[in-house]
């Protein structure tokens, strides 16, 4: 099975400045730093033997900082001449269709085709979204049209397009990619059940994010290939992103505790879970609203206000932390495997505020003990994945 570093930059330690408001004086360090430092982590990929390098879409706030995924990957494909590459995710509704198709099939030009995995999504911020002037409520819509523009411009050398918000002259992608399957390699992201059936009757490959239980996405899974089997598709796999700490000792493992709650609180805060004004109301986003309490509860432990010794949603599923020493980590990823059906996996290194060089020792020695096993291993599509009358 193919396993995967996840590229995320995150100034953690600076949200206490950004929650007071407090401007009037710079962070405590710059996140220049974090950037290079997570940039650091994605140069081992390579040579320790991992499969690809992926980047993710965030911008705005101390979380995530990457603004321009395929801007990170195009760094990459520099970098690098095996590894393939991935989004997890381009956030669809921030790009115009055309400027996204032209960079998607640059990147495949500059990579000599290894940009394998176009992972896109609807996004969920609403600072994220004032910030480019996007309302939410068009996001579905934007979303649905840029994925017809997609398939259209990765499909043929000369297409237009007339939707709701997008109307495309004739034209043709130039430079044309190497690669003629790009349309193949899209996957889907998503938080809710509308959305994943509305992205699988489009006949989309799901992507897993570590947004909700290892279990649940295994359901999932199996509502995709049934909504599959009705539209005559053959069953698929996903792809899983899942967060991971690798320590000699289990004694060591304890530390992560204090990562994993900064890591939801981040979360929390970047989406703005812990106030439902930010999703009632808002076409598209109604389910969000219901996870206020969730994130509250997160804040306050953050702050020390109440004991936590496990995450709460909003933010990382225990079920998606590969926690422990590297024979609990081979344990772990074979019981997310047995559970989710997923074909290969994305492991994110560094999250909250773990330092970037405890993350680099987790990395180095995942890659000593766990990756060898991992690669030997198979990724089956389990039963528990197909339509109930594929299993009878």
């Amino acid at each position: 099975m193919k396993v995967n570093i996840g590229v995320f930059a995150h100034n953690s330690k600076d949200w206490e400045r950004i929650r007071s408001g407090d401007y009037s004086r710079p962070p405590a360090a710059p996140d220049y730093e974090f950037v290079q430092r997570a940039f650091a982590i994605a140069d081992l990929a390579e040579p320790l033997g991992f499969d690809g390098i992926w980047a993710p879409e965030h911008q705005g706030t101390p979380y995530g900082m990457t603004p321009n995924p395929i801007q990170t990957l195009t760094y990459f494909a520099a970098r690098t001449r095996r590894i393939s590459l991935g989004s997890m995710v381009v956030v669809t509704p921030w790009w115009h269709p055309i400027r996204l198709a032209h960079q998607i099939a640059y990147l495949d030009i500059v990579s000599n085709g290894r940009y394998e995995t176009i992972g896109l999504g609807r996004g969920v911020s609403k600072s994220e979204f004032d910030a480019v002037g996007v309302a939410r409520e068009e996001s579905r819509q934007r979303f649905d049209e840029t994925l017809d523009i997609l398939k259209l411009a990765f499909s043929r050398e000369r297409f237009s397009y007339h939707g709701e918000i997008f109307r495309i002259p004739e034209m043709s992608i130039r430079p044309a990619p190497k690669s003629r399957d790009l349309g193949s390699r899209i996957y889907g992201s998503s938080s809710t059940r509308d959305s994943l059936e509305i992205l699988s009757r489009r006949g989309m490959v799901p992507l897993f994010v570590g947004n909700k239980p290892i279990e649940e996405a295994g359901k999932e899974v199996q509502l995709v290939n049934t909504i599959r089997q009705e539209i005559g598709l053959p069953p698929c796999q996903p792809k899983n992103v899942l967060f991971m700490y690798c320590t000699r000792t289990t004694a060591e493992a304890a530390r992560v505790d204090e990562y994993l709650l900064t890591a939801n609180r981040d979360v929390a805060l970047h989406y703005g879970f812990a106030d439902p004004s930010n999703f009632i109301g808002v076409k598209g986003y109604e389910a969000y609203a219901g996870r206020a309490a969730g994130a509250t509860a997160v804040l306050a432990a953050a702050a020390g206000g109440v004991e936590q010794s496990t995450p709460k949603t909003p933010g990382y599923h225990p079920s998606n932390l590969m926690i422990g020493t590297p024979p609990e980590v081979i344990e772990r990823i074979v019981a997310a495997q047995k559970a989710c059906s997923f074909s290969e996996i994305t492991i994110v290194p560094q999250f909250g505020t773990m330092p970037y060089d405890e993350a680099e020792k987790s990395v180095k020695l995942f890659a000593r003990e766990v990756l060898p096993v991992i690669h030997q291993m198979e990724a089956p599509l389990n039963p528990a994945a197909l339509p109930p009358r594929a299993v009878a």
